[in-house]
């Protein structure tokens, strides 16, 4: 290219002018081409079905499925399952898929081939309030439509039974799970529970439960032997009341006797009437000693000369009673002895049975007492064996939460077992059936063609811009000025010899029969080809 040509317009349309055929073979190369590529591309016919995730029939509240994954995730591994090498061959053999490919071919590259041309896509916006998938499209692009349609509805009827297979195994895989865990949880209950049964067999009343039971215990108890305790007190008192009266009766009234020199001295404790009988003198004696020994020892000559006066009135009353014996076998009883001897008996009987009262209530007094004892020792055990006590109970309380939690979830997962055996869970359903495609989706002829066009056209440019780089001709005064910077003083036109005229003429004559057989070519593989189906 000169330097200093400015390209105008009117110098690009005179360099297309002059180069014309460098843009019009290249052009009519690439339609060609375009035409040609899109013919031998076979039509691919694409058949799709919609396939609807039908939610679960009963609510999440009665019954928890058991297949928490997402469906988008269940989609993809479902998808892979479906279009594993083992299910897309069964199908290119039932259907004869790609006979040209499999002679040609490998069966590692068919199956490529035919899963590079099945999709499986969630539907755009199926999302609906669950966050999930609602549908997805299964698409399949063949050259023979009803094939293409067979395929679909055999790939969307493997997911479907593949959904139901995986959703069943599942649900009986996690109750399994949950029924092996169900067992062990019981036995180590049952075990933990043995323990604790042993436990507290061992501190049967010890137990830090029982403290409060102990503590009542005791209360109840202490105010039962109080009870006792006053209860046998009255008895006692009324005994020995009886005892007296027994013997002030028992006795018979002496005739009046003086005091003996030893009651006379003991002092004001011993002042009694003077007709006052040797039992109530004896008794009186008693009394005397008891408050002595209680203020003097046992030497001092008040107590010993006590004594010495309690062992004479003993004797005396003695003598007296066997002489009253003696007296009352000798006479005849009268009705006064009569009473006073019935009278006597009464108060043996019930002294009699105050006796056995008593004796039975010592009995029932030393035993609350044991009683209280025992429970002490219950309250002092505890502190002792709370800690072991503790760890038992809160292992048995932790394994017994964990066995009711296992046993509510194994129950469940029953439930959703059978929702999955009775097909009423979540499954798969074709919403939209695969049908006949009339069309044929693929390839677009039209771009291809286009882009051939657009192809040939760029090359054309692209030579005629090397071809105006390459030539230096000169052909006006601006190209000489611009090339050699000097005034031009004159133009010499154009002198065509006969030759000259001869070889134009003879390129026009090779032009025109380039373009004749050209055109003779094109319009042949029109024809013979049928391009004219290609076109759009």
């Amino acid at each position: 290219m000169l330097p200093g040509r400015k390209l105008t317009v009117e110098t690009a349309l005179r360099i297309l002018r002059l180069r014309w055929w460098l843009l019009a073979c290249p052009l009519f190369l690439g339609m060609m081409g375009g035409l040609l590529y899109s013919r031998s591309q076979p039509s691919l016919y694409r058949s799709d079905a919609v396939v609807q995730v039908v939610p679960q029939r009963i609510p999440d509240t009665y019954v928890q499925s058991t297949v928490t994954a997402r469906v988008e995730d269940r989609l993809s591994a479902l998808a892979q399952q479906v279009l594993s090498r083992t299910q897309l061959e069964a199908v290119v053999r039932q259907f004869d898929l790609y006979p040209g490919q499999r002679d040609k071919l490998p069966m590692e590259d068919v199956f490529r081939l035919m899963t590079s041309r099945i999709e499986v896509a969630p539907l755009a916006g199926s999302a609906g309030s669950r966050g999930g998938v609602d549908a997805f499209r299964v698409s399949f692009d063949y050259e023979d439509p009803q094939i293409a349609r067979d395929v679909v509805e055999r790939v969307a009827g493997f997911f479907i039974d593949r959904n139901a297979q995986e959703r069943g195994s599942q649900a009986n895989q996690t109750s399994a799970f949950l029924e092996a865990q169900l067992a062990q949880a019981r036995s180590r209950l049952e075990a933990q529970e043995k323990k604790l049964e042993a436990f507290r067999e061992r501190n049967s009343g010890r137990l830090p439960t029982q403290m409060q039971t102990n503590m009542q215990a005791i209360q109840n108890t202490q105010m039962a032997l109080q009870a006792a305790v006053e209860s046998l007190a009255r008895d006692r008192d009324r005994k020995m009341m009886l005892e007296r009266l027994y013997t002030e009766a028992a006795a018979d009234p002496p005739p009046p006797v003086s005091p003996s020199p030893g009651a006379v001295g003991s002092g004001a404790s011993m002042s009694l009437p003077v007709d006052a009988s040797p039992r109530q003198r004896l008794d009186a004696a008693r009394t005397l000693l008891a408050q002595l020994q209680l203020r003097l020892s046992d030497k001092h000559p008040d107590v010993v000369r006590t004594r010495r006066l309690i062992e004479d009135l003993e004797r005396q009353v003695a003598g007296d009673e066997t002489q009253a014996s003696a007296d009352a076998v000798d006479r005849p009883a009268t009705p006064e002895e009569l009473r006073r001897r019935e009278r006597l008996r009464e108060m043996r009987a019930e002294i009699e049975s105050l006796d056995r009262q008593i004796a039975f209530k010592e009995g029932e007094e030393r035993r609350l007492r044991d009683a209280i004892a025992s429970y002490q020792a219950r309250l002092e055990a505890v502190p002792g064996i709370e800690s072991e006590w503790i760890a038992l109970t809160r292992d048995y309380d932790t394994l017994q939460a964990t066995y009711k939690e296992l046993l509510a979830k194994s129950e469940n997962s029953k439930m959703a077992a059978s929702l999955e055996q009775r097909q009423i869970g979540e499954q798969f359903r074709i919403l939209d059936p695969p049908r006949v495609p009339v069309k044929p989706h693929s390839p677009n002829r039209m771009r291809i063609n286009l882009l051939g066009t657009f192809a040939g056209l760029g090359l054309g440019l692209l030579l005629i811009a090397l071809a105006e780089f390459r030539d230096s001709t000169m052909r006006s005064e601006a190209d000489a000025m611009g090339a050699i910077d000097l005034p031009v003083l004159v133009l010499l036109p154009f002198v065509a010899t006969a030759e000259d005229v001869q070889r134009k003429r003879r390129l026009r004559l090779a032009v025109s029969a380039g373009v004749g057989v050209a055109c003779l070519v094109t319009v042949t593989l029109f024809w013979y080809l049928q391009l004219w189906r290609y076109v759009v």
